[in-house]
């Protein structure tokens, strides 16, 4: 499991990180870059002078999470559970439908899941409930999913051990949704 760091890096955070046993950690700005924004181009500006590393696009609305999925070179995209700040009445709005898998799929683009954005969440239920829909919909049009860190500092680190089976238990939650 890699372990993506929101840091500088350092020899510390390093040997740190294969104690808690990832194989590769991989640190911002030096292996990957998020990029956020709501302009198109200036996101594919961004994305294309980024392209030597693993580009990360954080969503904030549906139209941007489809343009940057069918247009830029964006590998992983974060954050889509965020995206509706309100459930409807009859179902959850997780950020993610058949239609933006199905190009996610096609354009060989990946999921991520940030564990820091859901453990510092004030609203966890919902999140972890549109979290294992939108894993459910990955796997059901088999979109590349990803579990990221994002650990700012060394006293949030947790075990890959710990940070797997957390994985499963989402992945294992989505199961009774989409079948």
């Amino acid at each position: 499991m890699q372990n993506f760091l929101l840091m500088k890096p350092s020899k510390y955070a390093e040997e740190l990180s294969m104690q808690f046993g990832y194989s590769e950690t991989l640190f911002i700005d030096q292996d990957f870059v998020i990029i956020e924004g709501e302009n198109r181009k200036k996101v594919l500006q961004e994305a294309h002078k980024f392209q030597d590393k693993i580009v990360i696009y954080r969503a904030k609305s549906e139209e941007m999470l489809r343009f940057v999925l069918e247009k830029t070179p964006v590998n992983i995209v974060i954050n889509q559970e965020h995206i509706h700040p309100r459930d409807s009445l009859h179902y959850l709005r997780s950020g993610l439908d058949q239609v933006l898998c199905k190009i996610a799929a096609d354009k060989g683009k990946t999921m991520g899941f940030a564990f820091s954005d859901l453990a510092k969440a004030k609203d966890q239920g919902k999140l972890f409930g549109r979290a294992m829909a939108n894993i459910g919909l990955c796997e059901k049009y088999r979109v590349k999913a990803v579990f990221l860190t994002f650990f700012q500092n060394g006293k949030e680190f947790r075990s890959a051990h710990d940070l797997q089976q957390f994985w499963q238990v989402l992945q294992q939650g989505n199961r009774n949704i989409y079948k």
